[in-house]
């Protein structure tokens, strides 16, 4: 990581991967192919020499297996890992595969066929037709509790903790799905701490390794937990076994590259289908005979965000689309209410809930199938197959140029883009061998993908790549201007997609913002802050060391890169005057940022956000380079956010690539460019004014 953020500063996950206290918010990127051919030299000497090789033999296999492909695989890189992959494994290589003259895939929940496909790298399969009497028949009654969008920036909810005491009390075990083992261990974590403190004392827990011996172990206990990493099926609860599963999150990714699909790929219509797929899967996991019963939690509230859409809905089952209506209706169940139906329910008094699903199972509308919106995906499979396994790029570029076009025609915009990055990807592999035509033909076919992909960060980063390739310095810093742009709008897509376009939740969310924004409350505020540095496009944290800021954003864009510390003093003093001890304290803040990011390329700034509008004498002396904002005028600042993201949100889509750019068009004008801030703060005034600090937010 080291090494790539200095040869490539513009991956802000990079930056990331280097801060301890950075936020894990920010999506994995995909390394441009052209920044991985320049460091695939360096990449090998460094893992190579990894000790790690020698202790762990079964990364020393992987490692072996893809180090002579490391050119034709993609290269994800998160906060913590960097995975190393093509896009499509190439199984229709593999010998025994290839040999035999039937393959049957048997699963509960098949899927659509052409993803199947995708997934495994599988030849075309056919789908045998179940009739809709079976297709639509689900087991046993599932009570589904979703959370409220209410539930802002708690990891527990107390509705929601106040459902799993009552479920506990009655059956001691429960299941918690996540989306990677990484949040399953977390998530173990924060949950034994709760179990101990609410007199679940003893329970013992599980986290689900790849041998899968911990099922058996849960199944035979008589009170435990287990949590499992990236998988929903293949795991059966009968009975007393378990009756509680959590969703933790929405499963709409289980890997790095789903991550990177969901957060720039936002038209890959098979990763919606993917998602419903898992919930599918989850709302089973308990349900395994027409006498079964289980209590599911959504915690996670973009579940409701989720099924808010009926667009969203294709390919839940009629029954579980009833139970998810229901889910809906009690979302607004006050707390007794919703404990003392959880109680009927796993007590077996199935009178109501069976008299209200009738009910809402007569109201479920019919929604047709979902099916790939353009075929391409024979295509995907032979131009993977053929760069990452044969190395014949040639082929892998006709039938990634395939792709591309049938895109454009079905109006692909984003995913189509990615199609054109293969395409060149082939084209520059081939250029690589001493075709310079090739690779001339490659960087033209990059930068008609990137102008497809439009308003993405992602193609910006492959932007600076090219424009590093192509060494036209002056394009790249043009570029890089639009970058803070990116970074608001990311977060506003984020964000709505989590509150919705539509209904009360937006206008909740931004009103208890407001509140935080206003509170007299150290705690509140400083929440308030985190979120408003996330709204803005910073990656926005509060550090929990000892003497730390309260607050502090950081962000990265193009040539900018800074950190601001935010120290909140907002309660009522004797003096009526902010103190030298107070300044003291955010130069020492000022001073621990300087030590861990100075060195990386960052400009650093302090300033104290307060009511007060005085300093002491002996403070003034001292302040430096310190600033003092006022509340009012960060609430000031907050207030135009929200006017462009209402704005945004007015045409916003999160299905609809095309009207999410007219969205962006028709706020760009108002966002001020990178480094707004650091100059808003660098004005040799003491006290930052509403008209300094929004100066270059348009009005």
């Amino acid at each position: 990581m080291r090494e790539m953020v200095n040869q490539f500063p513009e991956y802000t996950i990079l930056h990331d991967a280097l801060d301890d206290n950075a936020a894990p918010t920010t999506p994995p990127e995909l390394l441009s192919f052209i920044d991985q051919v320049q460091i695939a030299k360096r990449f090998k000497e460094i893992v190579d020499a990894s000790p790690l090789l020698e202790i762990d033999t079964s990364l020393k296999f992987r490692w072996n297996r893809l180090r002579n492909s490391l050119n034709e695989a993609n290269i994800y890189l998160s906060r913590d890992s960097i995975w190393i992959r093509p896009y499509i494994y190439p199984l229709t290589t593999n010998t025994h595969y290839a040999a035999a003259s039937q393959r049957m895939y048997m699963s509960a929940t098949i899927g659509e066929p052409s993803d199947l496909c995708r997934r495994l790298g599988a030849k075309r399969i056919e789908k045998i037709p179940v009739p809709e009497d079976f297709s639509e028949a689900t087991y046993g009654r599932r009570f589904i509790v979703m959370n409220r969008i209410e539930e802002e920036g708690k990891d527990l909810p107390v509705r929601l903790q106040a459902a799993f005491i009552t479920a506990l009390r009655k059956y001691p075990k429960s299941v918690w799905l996540c989306t990677s083992k990484a949040k399953a261990e977390a998530i173990k974590e924060i949950i034994s701490e709760w179990l101990n403190k609410n007199g679940f004392v003893g329970h013992q827990t599980w986290v689900l390794s790849s041998l899968g011996d911990e099922i058996d172990q849960f199944k035979t206990a008589r009170k435990g937990h287990l949590f499992v990493g990236g998988r929903f099926d293949g795991m059966d609860f009968q009975g007393d076994e378990c009756r509680l599963v959590v969703l933790t999150t929405l499963p709409r990714a289980i890997n790095i590259q789903e991550e990177f699909l969901c957060a720039y790929l936002r038209d890959a219509g098979f990763m919606k289908r993917r998602l419903n797929q898992r919930i599918i899967q989850a709302l089973g996991r308990c349900n395994r005979s027409d006498d079964d019963y289980a209590i599911y939690v959504l915690a996670d509230r973009r579940f409701a965000t989720h099924f808010g859409r009926e667009t969203n809905r294709q390919d839940i089952t009629k029954n579980i689309a009833a139970e998810i209506d229901m889910a809906e209706d009690m979302a607004e169940m006050e707390i007794n209410d919703l404990t003392r139906d959880v109680k009927s329910f796993l007590g077996g008094d199935f009178a109501a809930f069976d008299s209200t699903f009738r009910e809402m199972l007569a109201k479920v509308p019919n929604i047709p199938k979902s099916s790939e919106s353009v075929d391409v995906v024979e295509d995907e499979i032979l131009g993977w197959a053929a760069m990452f396994a044969s190395q014949n790029y040639n082929i892998a570029a006709q039938r990634f140029e395939r792709c591309f076009d049938k895109a454009i025609e079905a109006n692909i915009i984003e995913l189509g883009a990615y199609y054109g990055w293969c395409w060149a990807k082939a084209r520059y592999l081939e250029g690589n061998q001493g075709d310079a035509a090739a690779k001339q033909d490659a960087l033209n076919i990059l930068e008609r993908a990137i102008n497809r992909g439009g308003t993405s960060a992602w193609f910006n980063r492959m932007r600076a790549s090219l424009s590093r390739e192509r060494r036209q310095a002056q394009e790249g810093e043009t570029n890089s201007a639009q970058e803070y742009t990116n970074a608001i709008i990311l977060s506003f897509d984020n964000l709505l997609e989590e509150v919705g376009s539509r209904g009360t939740r937006f206008e909740r969310w931004c009103t208890q913002l407001t509140d935080d924004l206003s509170s007299n409350r150290h705690d509140q505020y400083r929440a308030g802050l985190q979120k408003l540095g996330k709204v803005l496009g910073y990656d926005s944290t509060s550090p929990r060391h000892s003497s730390a800021t309260d607050c502090r954003w950081r962000g990265i864009f193009g040539n900018r890169k800074e950190v601001i510390t935010l120290e909140a003093k907002i309660e009522d003093v004797p003096s009526g005057k902010i103190t030298a001890s107070d300044i003291g304290q955010v130069h020492n803040q000022i001073a621990r940022a300087k030590s861990e990011y100075e060195s990386l390329g960052y400009v650093v700034r302090g300033a104290i956000i307060s009511h007060l509008s005085e300093l002491m004498p002996d403070a003034e002396s001292s302040a430096g380079v310190i600033r003092i904002i006022s509340k009012d005028t960060i609430l000031e600042l907050w207030n135009r956010a929200k006017e462009l993201l209402s704005q945004y949100r007015n045409t916003w889509s999160l299905d609809d690539v095309n009207l999410r750019r007219q969205a962006v068009e028709a706020i760009r004008p108002r966002i001020p460019s990178n480094g707004w801030l650091t100059r808003a703060l660098d004005i040799d005034e003491r006290f930052i004014a509403s008209e300094q600090l929004l100066n270059e937010w348009g009005q």
